[in-house]
């Protein structure tokens, strides 16, 4: 049975929602640890990583919690052939499950991880790698002066600091694409295993912008891996977005806007299993939607 991997922060209400709809299916929880972890729930199915990562947007802070919640959903994985989904907290299932597993049934091993190449002549892309943001030292989302003030440090550090070469990047596949994924366990465990790969990997990306974009799939499209996944061989990524890479979601391609009950009922693409990002204050109204939707009974 597939488990679902969450990286959440702040108000529960929308995991809340999801968790019903997800269970009994085994789900594994990283909370922010700025956050408050008594406020999310208990239930037999929800297991909770207990070193937490105090997680900064853009940083390389989100691989690290990633990298937790990962070695938990291992944990609790019953068969190398079990899917593992990695979800956030503001995230929301719109199909049955059902629908779910039946897709990873009839297409064993694949790799929902798809990606575009990013050294490939388009400056955004490679900037994200060749140059340092440090986003974890200096909190992209703090307000007021204390944020003018760490865009600025930001700023110094980076016109300080020597830039990466391409060359630098030798051996790798550097690839980006959207970070909720859908990978086996076995696919898991051997990303996870190959310490040498992820040590060099994350020395060179420890100060990238937003590295969990990269990080996974750069190690899940650098090796023997690559050939199963839904984006092989991968293409020059040039000005697509994100969301232009999402797996099993459906993603606002902003980023950033929230969707309301009632955009989620009109969402209709074939691959869509999830949606992000889901609004949290009306949650008995989302709540009514989701059941709605991820129930046998409202198959559409």
């Amino acid at each position: 049975m597939t488990v679902f991997a969450v990286l959440t922060h702040g108000d529960p209400q929308v995991f809340r929602v999801a968790a019903e709809a997800l269970s009994p299916h085994q789900i594994v929880v990283h909370v922010d640890a700025t956050s408050e972890q008594d406020d999310y729930p208990r239930a037999k199915n929800i297991a909770y990583v207990a070193d937490r990562t105090d997680v900064r947007w853009g940083g390389f802070s989100v691989v690290e919690a990633t990298e937790k919640l990962y070695a938990l959903a291992l944990q609790m994985s019953a068969s190398p052939d079990e899917y593992i989904v990695l979800l956030s907290g503001q995230c929301v299932p719109i199909r049955p499950l059902a629908e779910l597993e039946a897709l990873f049934a009839e297409r064993p091993g694949t790799l929902y991880c798809r990606a575009g190449l990013l050294l490939d002549g388009y400056e955004m892309n490679e900037r994200r790698i060749l140059r340092e943001w440090h986003f974890d030292r200096f909190d992209a989302r703090a307000q007021g002066l204390r944020g003018r003030g760490a865009a600025a440090a930001r700023r110094v550090k980076q016109l300080t600091t020597p830039r990466k070469k391409k060359s630098d990047f030798a051996g790798f596949t550097m690839v980006a694409g959207s970070q909720w994924t859908a990978l086996t366990a076995a696919a898991v465990e051997a990303m996870m295993s190959n310490v040498e790969a992820r040590s060099r990997l994350a020395g060179l990306l420890r100060h990238a912008l937003a590295p969990d974009e990269i990080y996974f799939h750069t190690l899940i499209h650098s090796g023997d891996l690559a050939s199963r996944t839904t984006s092989a061989p991968p293409q020059p990524k040039g000005d697509k977005r994100t969301a232009d890479f999402a797996n099993l979601h459906h993603i606002d391609r902003s980023l950033t806007r929230y969707l309301s009950p009632d955009e989620l009922l009109h969402i209709r693409g074939p691959f869509e299993f999830f949606a992000r990002k889901a609004r949290g204050d009306d949650p008995r109204g989302l709540a009514r939607v989701v059941r709605e939707l991820s129930s046998q009974n409202g198959q559409r």
